[in-house]
């Protein structure tokens, strides 16, 4: 049973993260610090194309998937994509400024990722509640 609170806490916790951070770049205000504009200029500082584009369908993602694992559907599988989210904003975005006040949050946020991938989503999840073990 200790095993199962432990997976719902990270399960709400990433879900806690990844949803606002969703729900900012999807549906809060464009110019709004952590908002879609501020993901499509870090992405074109990238020089990468269709940044309007990356930076809808990376906030769709991070809401999505990240719904997905607070309640604990599909569970294993919707961490996957928050864990490459975060792996490319390591190596591509946030890696230059060093590990202290540059990758250190999302690489803790990543401990969260792989810990929610190993332990799927526990008996307090929808997987557990519709017999999935994804």
């Amino acid at each position: 049973m200790t095993t199962d609170v432990g997976a719902l806490v990270v399960r709400l916790v990433l879900a806690a993260i990844f949803c606002t951070q969703g729900y900012l770049k999807t549906f809060g205000p464009p110019d709004r610090q952590h908002g879609r504009q501020a993901s499509v200029r870090l992405i074109r500082s990238r020089r990468l194309p269709q940044a309007e584009r990356l930076a809808a369908l990376l906030g769709l993602s991070e809401l999505i998937f990240g719904l997905m694992v607070g309640v604990g559907f599909m569970t294993r599988l919707a961490a996957l994509p928050l864990g490459m989210i975060l792996i490319l904003a390591i190596l591509g975005f946030k890696r230059e400024a060093g590990f202290l006040g540059g990758w250190d949050w999302p690489f803790a946020v990543l401990g969260l990722v792989v810990t929610t991938v190993l332990l799927g989503g526990g008996a307090l999840s929808l997987d557990s509640l519709i017999g999935w073990s994804l």
